[in-house]
């Protein structure tokens, strides 16, 4: 499936709001968890339908409710009925191939992010879609997928010391966005260290698969440049939102946030550079190499035209040729052949052609 851009089947067409699936099926069956908490008290808990999850949101605690499946489009309408969710923001949720965006409103904040994942030895990023409602007492992820991307966070809650902010709404979306931004600045790290390999390799030991390396690593943080350009702008949204929801205590973290996007950002963009650079590098390298055997062949031909020319002379079936006859003809003939090699390598050296 194609990473920048994924293909609406069934999706054209259909009017705005419209709730259709659009991506890969990543679990047979939806799974719905539940964490309930406050300073003193946790519960985790998975559940049969989102409305025994919703039942469980009170004034108390806050509720991180995490549905895990995004093909089944009559849950997800239902979800949005429940917590009163625009059909347009349901339909972005439904679209695993949207870009990253916030919508931050009095009554409930919203975000659109991606799990990203490396893999070292492929040297490929993959990905899949977070979506984030958070609301007074209760948050609502969906994922794509089982994934222990955010189990981070989770052992923070389980840890009754790290709950002193985290039992606040905002605080809690920070922190899952804090743990998706950590995941970008491990990937960038990732590819910087291949990419500092591979310059390596460029300027020392290329092979035939060094196109194919760079190649692959403009692409990897084509894709990565993709999902940071608009995370930039979610964070900003997000410290900047005069929200009800979002609490002057969280403001600094989200601003922490967003010094870390932007770091990470420009990293890539350096990366991205080099990597250009690289490109550059290895085919000028290559022409240079090209150059020096074309100069190579030059040479041998310069050398041998010559001596071709007095070989074909002395080859002819002429009679008359004196120095057939000679007996110092064929000693004559060496001499002439050693004595124009010598005069071409002194003219050749005074040219400083090799």
């Amino acid at each position: 499936m194609a990473r920048f851009l994924n293909r609406r089947k069934g999706g054209s067409g259909l009017k705005p709001g419209s709730l259709v699936h659009i991506g890969e099926k990543k679990v047979d069956n939806i799974r719905i968890t539940v964490m309930q908490y406050d300073r003193n008290r946790l519960v985790e808990k998975e559940v049969a339908h989102f409305t025994e999850a919703y039942e469980m949101v009170n004034q108390d605690t806050l509720t991180w409710i995490n549905v895990i499946g995004l093909h089944d489009t009559e849950l997800i309408s239902k979800i949005g009925k429940l917590l009163k969710v625009d059909n347009l923001l349901l339909e972005d949720i439904l679209n695993t191939g949207h870009r990253p965006k916030s919508i931050i409103g009095e009554g409930m904040i919203a975000f659109i992010v991606k799990l990203l994942s490396f893999d070292k030895t492929e040297g490929k990023i993959s990905s899949d879609q977070l979506s984030i409602l958070a609301g007074d007492h209760y948050l609502v992820t969906f994922h794509e997928r089982i994934g222990g991307h955010l189990e981070p966070v989770r052992e923070r809650i389980r840890n009754s010391r790290n709950r002193e902010r985290i039992i606040y709404p905002d605080y809690l979306a920070y922190a899952i966005l804090d743990c998706v931004v950590d995941m970008y600045m491990d990937i960038a790290t990732d590819i910087g260290d291949s990419v500092d390999q591979l310059e390596d390799e460029i300027i020392h030991n290329p092979t035939r698969q060094t196109p194919g390396n760079i190649y692959r690593h403009r692409t990897e943080l084509s894709y990565l440049r993709k999902i940071l350009l608009p995370m930039k702008e979610l964070t900003l949204d997000f410290y900047r939102t005069q929200s009800n929801l979002v609490r002057g205590d969280t403001r600094p973290f989200i601003s922490d946030l967003s010094d870390h996007i932007i770091i990470t950002h420009e990293v890539t963009e350096t990366y991205y550079t080099m990597v250009a650079d690289q490109r550059e590098i290895y085919q000028a390298n290559l022409s240079n190499r090209s150059n020096e055997i074309m100069q190579i062949l030059t040479v041998f031909a310069a050398f041998f035209i010559p001596l071709t020319f007095l070989v074909g002379i002395y080859g002819m079936n002429f009679e008359n040729m004196p120095e057939l006859e000679w007996e110092y003809g064929y000693l004559f003939f060496w001499i002439l052949l050693v004595g124009v090699s010598v005069g071409l390598t002194i003219y050749f050296k005074k040219k400083k052609w090799f």
